[in-house]
């Protein structure tokens, strides 16, 4: 697994260069892969963490149904008598098979969330809440928990968001707003994997110019300034109409100075 994690990785942050990498900059890539198989080491354990607890969750829910069902026996048994408290063990006995469908219900969902999320390189979190299924309360729950600062709870949001309603029109929105996320956390990698998924899926879009500018930024934090620069050119080139065109001239302005 690391070895293939190491071989995407790599693929991923030399793809786009061309010419001949010098001695310096592959020392400086090597360390940088090294700092991208931390984090999928990371994000691998905390799904490990979270396969470990939903195991217990079934655990115990077994154990629940298994208690109904030799409740369940004893009460049908007795109920030849007629008796109004066998009827009433019933109805409670129903209560609390409901109540476990719920749970499996839950759980489902659970699962198919992490499995979700996972995809976009976001750390599962075995303790967290269970996210809305509707697009609508989905999406505002990520923007919510972004405005409050908490990326990680957000990551979670957006990458099911965009997992589960790719066609919806806030889908590059979401991606863009991840993407965001990934950087502040310093997934870098991870950012620029999620905005290719925009420029290639969602070219029509109007998160494009933004976009750009996130790749921009993301190289630069990745040390690799020269390589950031034809991001802002392109969009300054292409989107001349684009509110993000006077920013983008000033920082690529101040990468060119900067960039040795």
């Amino acid at each position: 697994m690391r070895e293939l994690a190491s071989t995407l990785l790599l693929a991923l942050i030399v793809g786009p260069l061309t010419g001949c990498v010098t001695y310096w900059r592959g020392q400086e890539m090597e360390a940088d892969l090294k700092a991208q198989q931390a984090q999928i080491e990371q994000i691998m354990d905390s799904q490990r963490r979270t396969r470990e607890k939903t195991a217990r969750d079934l655990a115990a829910l077994d154990a629940r149904f298994g208690d109904l069902e030799r409740s369940l026996k004893g009460a049908v048994e007795r109920l030849q008598t007629g008796s109004a408290d066998n009827m009433l063990v019933i109805e409670k006995l129903r209560e609390e098979l409901n109540s476990a469908k719920g749970t499996i219900a839950e759980l489902q969902h659970k699962l198919a969330t992490e499995a979700a999320v996972a995809t976009a390189g976001v750390p599962a979190n075995p303790d967290a809440p269970v996210l809305p299924q509707d697009p609508v309360d989905l999406y505002k729950y990520g923007w919510e928990k972004r405005q409050g600062g908490d990326c990680a709870e957000a990551m979670r949001a957006f990458a099911l968001f965009a997992n589960k309603f790719p066609e919806n029109g806030k889908a590059d929105n979401a991606l863009f707003l991840l993407a965001e996320c990934q950087y502040q956390e310093k997934g870098h990698s991870q950012s620029i994997r999620t905005l290719r998924t925009i420029m290639q899926q969602y070219a029509k879009g109007d998160k494009i110019d933004d976009a750009l500018e996130l790749m921009h930024d993301n190289f630069v934090a990745m040390g690799k300034c020269k390589e950031a620069q034809p991001f802002l050119e392109t969009l300054i080139a292409d989107y001349p109409r684009s509110s993000r065109v006077k920013a983008a001239q000033q920082k690529l302005k101040d990468t060119k100075r900067t960039c040795r």
